[in-house]
């Protein structure tokens, strides 16, 4: 599976869209929208886990940053949608996965509470848009599309 970012306009687009919002609900719901299709096409569900220690819990609401610095240790970097098995809600959110495939997430320790839905994105791809993004971690889904 080969991702690569959107062409220019249609990237530049969601860009602005997603950094105009100030509500982090309308935020969310379109970084969903725009990764909903992608995943639809490509995404898994995953048997996702806590960390091993609640100390390696790290800082709330700030999942894609967190993910990205868990690669550091050796860790892939997963983004997708969650689903709050109670409420329904559905949020973006970025989680990791370990040498062994097991799939964890730093930032929620409640992880049964939620389904995921994601697919592992390739540390090039997730340059390319920190970059473009200028310099700032964040979701990757809403700017790429699957090169077959």
């Amino acid at each position: 599976m080969n991702f690569e970012l959107l062409n220019e306009n249609e990237y530049l687009k969601r860009f602005e869209e997603l950094k105009s919002l100030q509500f982090i609900e309308l935020n969310n719901y379109l970084k969903v929208y725009y990764s909903q299709s992608l995943l639809d096409l490509v995404g898994k569900d995953f048997d996702v886990f806590p960390p091993p220690k609640k100390s390696d819990k790290m800082e709330p609401q700030s999942c894609y940053p967190n993910a990205i610095k868990k690669l550091q240790d050796g860790y892939q970097y997963v983004e997708g949608v969650i689903t709050c098995k109670n409420s329904g809600d559905k949020i973006s959110h970025a989680w990791n996965v370990d040498s062994n495939g097991r799939h964890i997430d730093f930032t929620i320790l409640e992880t049964a509470n939620f389904k995921y839905k994601g697919v592992i994105i390739p540390q090039h791809i997730l340059g390319q848009v920190g970059l473009k993004n200028g310099g700032k971690w964040y979701c990757c889904l809403p700017y790429l599309e699957l090169v077959l």
